[in-house]
């Protein structure tokens, strides 16, 4: 028997959400890889068409098309909006369990503040230690707390992109919201016996 094939997909509320949480999502599935006893291949995360900003009868039909092709399918919403996870996933009984949710306290920005090593990279002239990475969650304005961290830039994606692909991953788990979404991932994958 082969190797099993592992397909992801994730629908975000905007690109600028993709630009960090693809490269963090394809990191923590490489990683959740090593503990997998037969292994399994993965080549990436895919991003949906549509954001989940949109009517929830349209990011329905976008899981309904996900759910066909793909293992499990992500679905980001900043914290005030976790009732739309639960409510699409509610329209899913069957696969309710291949629905994972990606849900950050406040805003994915709180998330690209959880490593000042990772920030200072990305921002060399700025100091980023000012924000103690287990309570990244805590920020009242992350967005602003992120933009006074890269030095006002407007350049988003190549500085989230960038915070996505160095972040260090043991800073993350420190994030409470973070360690929800990879054990409720690593539940899914469980299920799905990938795991």
């Amino acid at each position: 028997m082969g190797r099993r094939y592992l397909s992801l997909a994730l629908l975000t509320e905007g690109a600028s959400d993709q630009w960090f949480l693809v490269p963090v999502i394809d990191r923590q599935i490489t990683e959740l890889a090593l503990e997998a006893p037969a292994g399994f291949d993965y080549a990436g995360v895919d991003v949906g068409e549509c954001f989940t900003v949109a009517h929830r009868d349209l990011v329905a039909r976008q899981v309904t098309d996900l759910l066909c092709y793909y293992d499990i399918v992500m679905i980001h919403h900043d914290h005030n909006e976790r009732g739309k996870v639960d409510a699409i996933r509610d329209r899913f009984p069957d696969d309710a369990h291949r629905i994972v949710a990606l849900v950050p306290v406040r805003e994915t920005e709180a998330w690209m503040l959880a490593d000042p090593e990772a920030l200072r990279e990305a921002a060399p002239t700025r100091d980023a230690g000012r924000v103690v990475p287990g309570d990244v969650e805590k920020a009242a304005d992350p967005k602003a707390v992120l933009r006074a961290a890269l030095g006002g830039r407007r350049d988003a994606e190549r500085d989230f992109g960038r915070l996505g692909q160095t972040v260090a991953l043991d800073a993350l788990r420190k994030v409470p919201a973070y360690r929800a979404w990879t054990a409720e991932l690593r539940r899914a994958m469980e299920q799905l016996r990938f795991l």
